[in-house]
């Protein structure tokens, strides 16, 4: 069913050299903690990660079976790393476009994880190398996790801010630059409360 290619890694190997490239900027990039990221090389918290986005994703209905959803971690941690952005912040945006539903598709066409456009899709789609399918691309959870992150890491980088980044996903960077008064700041605000809230349940940071 699905076209997205998990590669096998050793996730202790890949999350500490995500802590050791990762520049961690004030209101730029949430990005592990300090703390986190000393205590990490020794104390093998790699796995406690990797078992507590899967314990998140089998909390919450899917819509996947439990082999895909471990893979999606997997996913969720080897995009994190790519694009230098916390897990947990990536849960959050997960959890507040489709309340980890796959199958998810809004009222303007958005589908998947990470409630992505076709138009944005397709355009990721051929950044990434990957192959386009249409909604088929899109609701591939894997596909969907790599487009969705890669997506506000550009953001991020163009924006500075995390806040604006949210919103510009939320409604489109071109309302964001053209200036339009009073964008509602609900949704950036939400996923941030979801990310306070997992770090709060996580025990390693």
């Amino acid at each position: 069913m699905f076209h997205g290619k998990i590669n096998k890694i050793n996730l202790k190997k890949v999350l500490v050299a995500f802590c050791l490239a990762i520049v961690i900027e004030a209101g730029v990039m949430p990005a592990f903690t300090s703390r986190f990221v000393a205590l990490l090389p020794q104390t093998g918290r790699d796995a406690s990660m990797l078992d507590y986005v899967h314990g998140i994703l089998k909390e919450n209905r899917t819509g996947l079976g439990s082999i895909e959803e471990l893979k999606l971690a997997e996913a969720i941690l080897m995009e994190s790393v790519t694009n230098k952005i916390d897990p947990l912040f990536v849960l959050a945006l997960m959890k507040t476009e489709s309340t980890f539903y796959n199958w998810s598709k809004s009222f303007n066409g958005a589908l998947g994880l990470m409630q992505i456009l076709p138009s944005t899709g397709e355009e990721l789609a051929g950044e990434l190398n990957l192959k386009w399918d249409g909604e088929g691309t899109l609701l591939d959870p894997y596909a969907n996790v790599k487009m969705g992150v890669r997506y506000f890491s550009k953001l991020q980088d163009r924006y500075k801010d995390t806040e604006t980044s949210l919103t510009a996903y939320n409604v489109g960077p071109g309302r964001v630059d053209s200036g339009v008064e009073g964008l509602p700041p609900v949704f950036a605000r939400k996923v941030l409360s979801n990310y306070r809230y997992f770090k709060e349940r996580a025990d390693f940071y």
